[in-house]
């Protein structure tokens, strides 16, 4: 498995994550919130809070960089 194969999964499953934890505290607050709009809630803010990757093109080819808000400096992949 090469390194960017590693970055997208990582990606995917700290996603699912966050959107548990986010799920889970609006489960425990909001006891009248209906599961759909729980789930619009969870979702937008996963999205958020996620880490992306993104391309970018430079003299030497395609660079992917993996950006979050909890990281200070890029991860170059």
């Amino acid at each position: 498995m090469n390194r960017k194969t590693k970055f997208i999964i990582f990606t995917y499953v700290v996603s699912f994550i966050i959107f548990l934890i986010i799920w889970m505290i609006l489960h425990v607050t909001f006891k009248n919130l209906t599961p759909g709009f729980k789930g619009m809630i969870a979702a937008g803010f996963s999205f958020f809070l996620s880490p992306k990757i993104k391309v970018y093109k430079t003299q030497s080819g395609k660079q992917m960089l993996l950006k979050w808000i909890f990281l200070r400096k890029t991860i170059t992949i």
